[in-house]
């Protein structure tokens, strides 16, 4: 009886052993699924928080359009965001903001990019229609173009991007503005972002 009851007493302990060693990878578990969630949430790739305007530039009359605005009405996340001066463009502007390089090194691996667009009443008032596209071009596509339209208030655009259009070395980017009418003041950039 006495060696019954010690070996139902090993056993037991083998049971809660076993039973806390199984349950510790699935904290693991949750743990990586956390990493995994973070990583969800995309990698950072210009936010204007060094309070410059992050390597973006305009070109001919556009040029000096671009500053960094910290009026928080202004930014969805930190405490800066990128304003372009859109006064006057109308049709397709593709010199209005161009990003030379260096590109983020998981950049070409992008299936989405992400951002933030602020557009107040007054800058956007009677225009029929206005765009902002995302243009990508390198070495896989010399010109690679996804539109996203754009209206008052905050935008959350997020550009699908076909990834086998971003491989490879990468010239510039720019965020072409595509409107029906002029634009009537400036446009806030935020949180750009790519999954």
């Amino acid at each position: 009886m006495k060696k019954g009851l010690m070996f139902l007493a090993v056993a037991m302990m083998f049971v809660f052993v076993f039973a806390g060693c199984a349950s510790a990878p699935a904290a693991d578990a949750g743990k990586a699924g956390a990493v995994v969630t973070t990583g969800s949430a995309g990698v950072p790739l210009w936010n204007f928080e060094s309070n410059t305007t992050d390597g973006w530039h305009g070109n001919g009359k556009w040029g000096k359009r671009m500053t960094v605005n910290a009026d928080p009405k202004f930014v969805t996340e930190g405490k800066y965001s990128l304003k372009i001066d859109a006064t006057g463009c109308v049709g397709w502007n593709q010199d209005v903001a161009i990003f030379d390089g260096p590109f983020n090194d998981s950049f070409g691996k992008f299936t989405s990019i992400s951002m933030d667009v602020i557009v107040p009443k007054e800058s956007i008032a009677g225009i029929d229609y206005a765009q902002i596209f995302v243009v990508i071009s390198g070495a896989a596509n010399s010109w690679y173009q996804v539109p996203q339209g754009l209206k008052e208030g905050v935008n959350k655009l997020v550009y699908a991007i076909d990834n086998s259009n971003t491989s490879g070395d990468l010239w510039h980017m720019y965020l072409v503005f595509n409107s029906g009418k002029p634009f009537t003041g400036p446009v806030y950039i935020d949180n750009v972002t790519g999954k």
